[in-house]
This record gives C-alpha cells, structure tokens and sequence, in this order.
C-alpha cells in the first residue's frame, strides 16, 4: 500500500496540468487512483499484445531463452525470425505442422499453435536449421511419429507430448548427422518401439532437460555402434557433448541413457522404477554423473505390454528382471559392450578401452535402487564449461522433478533455496 501511494504521487507530479488537481482533496486523491489504475491497466495490456517478431524484445521469447543451460545453451532456434502459427491438426496440408517445418526451410522460424491439438502423423517431421517448434500455452500431442533432426544447427523443441503407441519403428526425436546447437525441453516422450531419443553420427551441443521419458524400452542413445568395429567412428562421434538435467525417466525398461563415445554431463535427473537396468556407459564416454536420484521398487507390478516390438524382429518383455532391477541403476562400466569388445580387439587391435571415463558425485539411492557405477579414472572427465543450476538430490528434488518435467502447464520452477549455481574455476 505505502508503494501504491508513492505510485500516485510520483504519477500526480508528472500528469500534464497537475496543477489543477488538488490533490488536498478527497475528489483529487480519487482521480489520481483512477489515472494509475488506468496506466497500471494499460501498460499490463500493452505488454501483453502479441510480439511482431520473435526477437529478444518479445517477453514469451526471452523467457524461454532465459532458461538455457549446458552444452546446448547456445541454441536460439528461430530467434531473429518470424512467427509461424499452426492453425490446422492434419498431417499436412495449408496450415499444419509440417507445411511450417517446410516453410522454416527458408528461413528462420519461430512456430507457434493456435488452440489445443492432436496430430496423427503420418511420417517423421524433420526440422530444419533455425527453428523453434513451441507449444507452450497450448497442449499439442503428435501421434504414431515423432521429429528428425538431420543436419540441423540451431534447433528448439518445447512443451509438446510426443506418443508412438508402438505402432511403427521410429524415434519421438532423433537428433543425427551432424546436428549441433540443439535443445530439446519440457517434452512428453512414450512409447515408441525404436528409442525416444537420440543424439548420434556427429552430433553435438545438446542439452535435454525437464523431459519425461515413460512406458518404453530403449529410452535415450547417445551415440550408437554403426559398424562391426566398435571404433571405426570414434573420430566423428567422440566429439559428441550432451548435457542432460531435471528429466524424469519413468516405467521405463533400459537406457536412461546408453552412452558411448562423446562427453556427457548429467545432473539432476530422476530415474524411477526401470524394469531391466537404468544407465550405461562405455567406449571411453566422459560421463559427470551428479546429483542424480534413483529409486526402484523391487515388489510392484508390471506395467509393460504384453511384448515391445523390436528393430530386430523379436518380441520382447523385461517383466522377470523387475525383482532384481534395483540392483541395477546401471550396468557395469562398459559392461553393455565388454563381451563384442573382447570377441573382436584381436581383428581390429584395439587400444582404447571398453569401459567408460566416470566422475559420479552425491547421487542418491532410494526405495530399493542400489548403486553401482564407481569412478573410473575420473581425471579425465571434463568439468562442464559452463554455469548450472544444480539442487543438492532430496525427496523434495524429486517431488519437483515429478511435478514440473514434462509437457507441464508450467517451465520450470525458479531456483529454490537449495539450489547453488555451479560455474567452471
């Protein structure tokens, strides 16, 4: 109250003719209330008009930017562009998703959606350089398929529910070829019978945060094996940095995530209640695992389907490992490549190691998760180049992973109490 009236008199000395106002008077006090109130009204309205352009003076766009962090922070998706609004649910056609994504090709896009939908795809979306895909303020959900990011630099994902219903062998978003500078946020991914994300063949600069990862097999690959020798690629792909923070993988079977290779930095995520093991790591991965929670329950349900279907042809179920997953947060170092590593080292001389470069910090084990992962020749493990907001692992931790990761109302809650900015010395 005591910061309203300073308003009003700092308003009443600066109105054209103040002086005929008296602002002794009860009738003056009254129409300096109304003019504030009217500026208070008005300048809340102008604020909230539409941005002519996506640029760094638009308020919605600022505030996501504003919420970057890690490898993939230098993202700006259609930043300096213009908006794009998706006004049709059809897989294509004037007006959809993918007509946008085509039209984005030419120049930087910012896409927006015009009310609530649900896009039954008929193929993968590929999204191209410069562009930001935003669904924020709207529930948008694509089905049977999902997004391919091939070659692209410059790419943001926000606040969409992607949901393969297993009904095709495809990924919700594959980041390949060569892609850098790429941030996929607050996103729903389930059920697809390939994996839910990848970032691989070259691709680097990806930060995956406040995802929520459920009701799938093969969750996330960070790099993937492409030739008979382990290492053939290792040039292209050990240049791989991924930063991955506050995610929320759930009922989910294995790779939360799989990563080889490239240098990875995770901190903040949620792995509950994994069916066949939680992480893995080889091939030389640079991985700073902190902060992370763990928690399984070695009694409950299974939820799978009766069987996930598989690149391979076999159908598979994972339902008789649940007893002894929690003894898995991860599998041993470099264990998911240890024994094709051995068959071939005297064919191809290998001299790199199978196992993994591992730093693990002050990750918390709940319910019945045990850990397993130890440091192995953490020296070579780089620390993150950059700032990050990182909350000591609680139950409350997780309880705010729970509610905010996904394709929430809502970003991000602002840094709690609890919560320190870490930065590089």
């Amino acid at each position: 109250m005591h910061g309203l009236r300073l308003s009003v008199v700092h308003l009443a000395r600066h109105l054209p003719g103040r002086a005929a106002v008296p602002a002794a008077t009860s009738a003056g006090k009254g129409l300096i209330c109304l003019l504030v109130l009217a500026a208070l009204y008005g300048g809340a309205a102008a604020a909230g008009e539409p941005c002519a352009a996506p640029d760094e003076h638009c308020p919605s766009v600022s505030a996501l930017l504003r919420q970057r962090e890690g490898y993939g922070a230098q993202a700006s998706g259609g930043l300096g562009g213009t908006f794009v609004e998706v006004s049709s649910d059809q897989d294509a056609g004037p007006g959809t998703l993918r007509a946008a994504l085509k039209r984005a090709r030419q120049a930087p896009t910012w896409i927006r959606f015009a009310s609530d939908m649900t896009i039954v795809l008929d193929s993968q979306l590929r999204v191209p350089s410069n562009t930001t895909i935003d669904g924020r303020g709207r529930r948008v959900v694509l089905i049977d398929d999902g997004l391919g990011v091939y070659g692209s630099r410059n790419v943001i994902l926000t606040h969409l529910t992607i949901d393969g219903r297993l009904k095709r062998l495809t990924q919700a978003v594959n980041v390949a070829n060569g892609s850098r500078d790429v941030w996929v946020d607050h996103m729903d991914l389930s059920r697809m019978s390939d994996r839910l994300l990848n970032v691989k063949n070259g691709s680097t600069d990806v930060t995956i945060s406040w995802t929520r990862f459920h009701d799938s097999n093969k969750v996330m690959l960070l790099n993937n094996i492409t030739s008979k020798d382990l290492f053939r690629h290792y040039e292209r792909d050990s240049i791989a940095r991924v930063t991955l923070h506050h995610n929320y993988f759930f009922n989910t079977v294995q790779r939360n995530p799989r990563a080889q290779f490239g240098t990875f930095h995770l901190f903040n995520n949620l792995v509950e209640n994994w069916d066949f093991y939680g992480m893995s790591f080889s091939l030389e991965a640079k991985a700073l695992v902190e902060g992370n929670i763990f928690k399984n329950d070695a009694g409950r349900p299974c939820v799978e389907p009766a069987f996930f279907p598989t690149v391979e042809g076999i159908n598979v179920n994972y339902c008789r490992y649940i007893s002894i997953a929690p003894g898995r947060s991860a599998l041993r170092n470099g264990e998911s490549d240890r024994k094709a590593y051995e068959k071939l080292k005297s064919r191809y001389g290998y001299t790199r190691d199978y196992k993994a470069f591992l730093r693990l910090k002050d990750n918390l084990y709940l319910g019945d998760a045990k850990p397993v992962l130890r440091d192995y020749h953490p020296e070579r493990v780089p620390t993150p180049p950059y700032c990050y907001a990182y909350g000591k692992p609680t139950q409350a931790l997780a309880e705010k992973i729970r509610k905010f990761a996904g394709n929430t109302p809502a970003d991000a809650p602002p840094p709690g109490s609890r919560t320190v900015k870490r930065c590089p010395d």
